[in-house]
């Protein structure tokens, strides 16, 4: 039996296997909140309240992370973009700490640190890749009982950024992995701190002070990429 085809028909048929096909690859490309992933930017929430409980970490209300210890961190949070209100809550509680508003852009990485005072810091992540054999890292001054300057650099050698204020983040800096940080109050040859933070090549990182007090200022790394 001879059959005949009817090129309308399979003109349609071709139009609706499409539509479908698009369909899918339109649902398949967003997130439960409705946005697309290339749209999303990305956060790691910080505890560096020396003292504190364990912080839950909500953005726009929604609980983000969980039970983040004193000089813990999260993982990287997916997050829609757009004017964000972001809170620090202690674990369990309804009550916030402290509320802010983030800014997040698309394809971006930020780091959001809870502070001694039950406040926010906010500081975008340059995630471009070091030199081979090299790692990058940034130094931010969290610590309440440093209100004056501080400096960071290589212990016994050259100091890298200087004048970094509380709540202040220096820019990024390419160093050789076996490097040893120090803290030092502005000005100062004298080392406050000595930092032997273990970092590895190839990898970017945040090293942060924290310390309510002289006697217990700590040195803190957040691994970024």
């Amino acid at each position: 039996m001879k059959t005949i085809l009817n090129s309308r028909n399979i003109k349609t048929g071709s139009m609706v296997i499409a539509v479908i096909f698009s369909l899918s690859l339109a649902l398949s490309s967003c997130k439960k909140d409705g946005n697309n992933n290339s749209l999303s930017a990305y956060v790691i929430a910080t505890n560096s309240a020396q003292g504190s409980a364990a912080q839950d970490f909500y953005l726009n209300n929604n609980k983000a992370a969980s039970a983040i210890a004193y000089g813990s961190s999260s993982d990287y949070i997916s997050a829609s973009t757009a004017d964000k209100q972001g809170s620090f809550k202690n674990t369990g509680t309804a009550t916030a700490n402290t509320t802010f508003n983030l800014s997040l852009t698309a394809g971006q990485y930020y780091d959001v640190f809870y502070t001694e005072d039950n406040s926010a810091v906010t500081a975008q992540n340059d995630r471009t890749a070091p030199d081979n054999g090299k790692a990058k890292i940034r130094f931010i001054n969290l610590s309440s009982a440093l209100q004056t300057n501080v400096d960071f650099g290589v212990s016994g050698g050259a100091k890298l950024v200087s004048a970094i204020a509380y709540k202040g983040a220096s820019s990024y800096y390419e160093v050789d992995p076996t490097s040893v940080f120090a803290l030092y109050l502005s000005g100062s040859s004298s080392a406050l701190l000595s930092i032997p933070a273990i970092i590895q090549a190839g990898h970017i990182y945040t090293i942060y002070v924290s310390g309510t007090s002289s006697a217990n200022i700590a040195f803190h790394v957040v691994n970024e990429k």
